[in-house]
């Protein structure tokens, strides 16, 4: 039995102390310390309690197992965001992705102890020039950025949970995006298309798209009973988002995202049109009969991975840039901000939740509303001279 709880002598008269400071929370295993070298009892015992004290306020942690590894620890963390569905279903398929496409190949191995900030710096770069998993090509800032998510969210469990002292991916920055413009069609670009589309059974979908500016996951889910045509307007409330080719119900993109759009008149005419193809459409008898806007020629919602591809097919056919759905949102975007819309108010339509972040994506139009803007103070303070 030892004097003191805990405290011990050894054979050549040295004390030591071993205490338990309670169950590993990713490996289920107690973590126990053992501090030797005391002159006395009580040089021991007070650095034992000094080490429980210091473990009760959590300025220590346990140290991670020897044998944990990055894949261990990323497979509690991603299991733990499905359970407390603490994150949106899209993103939790996301983080899964990534960490099984972009981390587990070059670090899964390794142990968490092992990683230091110089390992995280070597793997983001080896993405940025070879991570592409079929091509092996360098990857985007963007997606680095991307993959970086579910390993900095496992590492920052490891240390609220007491298996590391900190991540070591605080002091490693992301990657530098830098400003891209969104590939998107000119005025006359829009309009070309939409030409070389008509009598086309597609062109409603093309002409709505590009007139309301809506997500590909709202137009493919957009419902007639959230449309009226008498006032001019639609509510997006149903949003279709993709796990892998698989459709699921969304919260939308934002908290903007349930919102009215208003409709021109040329739209409604766009969307009477289809209705009309609609009904001929339903006399088929193998049609699949729904309450969606834009079906398929049996029936049944589009994929919004199908729209684009589809896009991107007649867009070249067309002479023109090729370009997807999320392409036609940009574009309705910029016709938007070219033609006078306050930016406010283009934001509102197409559900950003912020209209600087809206104006900073969209900023190259601003050119031209600095003119015009220059032109009506102008006018205001000279006249016509």
């Amino acid at each position: 039995m030892p004097k003191f709880d805990g405290v011990y002598q050894d054979t050549k008269g040295r004390w030591y102390f071993k205490v338990w400071l309670g169950r590993d929370p990713i490996s289920g295993r107690q973590s126990q310390v053992t501090k030797r070298g005391f002159s006395t009892a009580a040089d021991a015992v007070r650095a034992r309690r000094e080490l429980l004290s210091d473990f009760d306020v959590g300025r220590r942690t346990t140290a991670a197992p020897a044998s944990l590894t990055v894949d261990d620890l990323l497979d509690v963390y991603l299991d733990g965001l499905d359970a407390d569905e603490r994150l949106a279903r899209k993103t939790r398929f996301d983080y899964r992705a990534n960490a099984d496409a972009y981390v587990r190949p070059w670090l899964g191995k390794k142990r968490v102890r092992d990683l230091t900030p110089e390992t995280i710096l070597a793997w983001q770069r080896r993405l940025m020039t070879g991570g592409a998993t079929k091509t092996g090509g360098p990857l985007s800032a963007n997606t680095v950025r991307l993959a970086r998510s579910p390993l900095a969210g496992a590492l920052k469990l490891a240390v609220a949970q007491g298996v590391l002292r900190s991540s070591p991916m605080t002091s490693v920055s992301r990657p530098a995006t830098g400003r891209r413009i969104p590939r998107h069609w000119t005025p006359e670009q829009a309009r070309d298309f939409l030409r070389s589309q008509e009598g086309d059974r597609l062109y409603p979908l093309w002409a709505f798209l590009l007139g309301s500016g809506l997500r590909i996951g709202e137009l493919v889910w957009l419902r007639w009973q959230n449309v009226n045509l008498t006032r001019r307007h639609a509510q997006i409330v149903d949003f279709a988002s993709t796990l892998g080719w698989d459709l699921v119900e969304s919260d939308g993109k934002s908290a903007t995202a349930t919102r009215r759009v208003d409709l021109d008149a040329g739209l409604i005419a766009v969307l009477r049109e289809q209705q009309e193809m609609q009904r001929f459409e339903a006399r088929r008898l193998d049609y699949t009969p729904s309450d969606f806007v834009f079906t398929k020629p049996s029936g049944g919602s589009y994929h919004p991975q199908s729209v684009s591809k589809t896009l991107a097919r007649l867009s070249e056919r067309a002479g023109l840039p090729r370009l997807t759905a999320h392409g036609l949102r940009h574009t309705s975007a910029t016709l938007m901000l070219d033609n006078g819309v306050p930016p406010k108010v283009a934001a509102e339509r197409l559900g950003h939740s912020d209209a600087t972040l809206f104006m900073n994506l969209y900023s190259h139009v601003t050119p031209t509303m600095q003119r015009d803007a220059a032109d009506r103070i102008g006018q205001a303070l000279f006249g016509d001279a």
